[in-house]
């Protein structure tokens, strides 16, 4: 079979919009791949409305589902659903076959208009009875069908995962780097992604940035746009993130509250959440010569404190930025 890969070269930018001002975090992504922080990973096929589609899993707020997919235990995400920003995922229990979506981004990217779709998904267990053959099962539809002549059983849990879609009939995810889908259907898919530096508890991180609650946000990043995300403010199912206005020292990075630790199903940083809640700063004097290199949210609190820097209004925006990577103090 011939190799079916999408290489897209681009300028990655996270941008907040906030009244007038535009405060720009942004790193250059060219086409040499020695110069590009990145990362690769699996495309996890699923059915949404008879067709396949592809997403990524990065996190769960159920540890047994994190070590079961590998993925990033971070337990805050429950608070998701009560504020009604999750979508339906249905996970048949007793036969063999990809998970079914009930939305997808439409197109995939800032252009979505589909109002449902959200990356985090509420799963729902669908088990076949006793006395019927099990068919793959396509769509949410399929399932109703099923549910109504009596062949399955439909339990919702209160697990939710962070699964954004990458790929669909509509398209291919805007950020991606490069995506391989020559054996996608099989499971073999990957898709490469931009590493986006951030600082946390004293720590380098790395993060993607896969969707925003702004259209604009999201046009700027080449991320899905999701509306409903903007439920998760003040949910408790979200987390900060900080990015510098104005004068900063030429390394700073964006800060987050929280990072996963360690990035994986043994995280034990119960304030870590991808789901990122854009809080400003900036420092007050924009004339310093030599400006401070700010690694954590804790230095930020105790520079507002003492009038050297300012906590400036938020501009509502949610951004879903899954921690990859975490590296030790001074690792660069």
């Amino acid at each position: 079979m011939k190799r079916f890969i999408v290489r897209l070269a681009r300028v990655f930018s996270t941008a907040v919009f906030l009244g007038g001002i535009i405060a720009l975090v942004s790193m250059a992504y060219p086409v040499s791949a020695s110069a590009a922080p990145k990362i690769t990973m699996p495309l996890v096929p699923g059915f949404f409305n008879g067709e396949m589609i592809y997403y990524i899993n990065t996190e769960a707020s159920d540890a047994a589902v994190a070590a079961a997919d590998g993925t990033t235990y971070v337990p805050r995400l429950v608070n998701a659903i009560g504020a009604l920003g999750t979508a339906d995922l249905y996970h048949v229990t007793n036969f063999s076959q990809p998970n079914i979506l009930d939305s997808v981004p439409n197109p995939v990217g800032p252009n979505n208009t589909d109002p449902d779709y959200s990356p985090l998904w509420l799963i729902h267990l669908v088990t076949w009875q006793k006395g019927f053959t099990p068919v793959t099962l396509k769509s949410e539809a399929d399932i109703q069908d099923a549910q109504s002549a009596g062949k399955v059983i439909v339990q919702a849990t209160t697990i939710v995962v962070n699964c954004p879609v990458m790929v669909t009939s509509t398209g291919t995810f805007p950020g991606a780097l490069e995506v391989n889908l020559e054996e996608a259907a099989e499971g073999e898919g990957t898709i490469t992604l931009p590493l986006i530096k951030g600082f946390a508890n004293g720590h380098v991180n790395f993060y993607i940035s896969t969707d925003a609650s702004d259209r604009a946000a999201a046009v700027q990043d080449g991320s899905n746009f999701v509306s409903k995300l903007v439920n998760l403010r003040g949910s408790g199912a979200e987390a900060d993130l900080h990015p510098f206005v104005g004068s900063a020292n030429p390394a700073q990075k964006n800060v987050e509250d929280s990072a996963p630790n360690p990035v994986g199903p043994s995280n034990i940083d119960k304030d870590y959440s991808p789901m990122w809640d854009i809080a400003p700063v900036t420092f007050t004097n924009q004339s310093f010569q030599a400006y401070p290199l700010i690694k954590s949210e804790q230095e930020i609190f105790r520079l507002a404190g003492i009038g050297q820097m300012r906590l400036l209004p938020e501009p509502g925006l949610i951004i879903n930025c899954p921690i990859v990577r975490v590296a030790g103090n001074g690792d660069k």
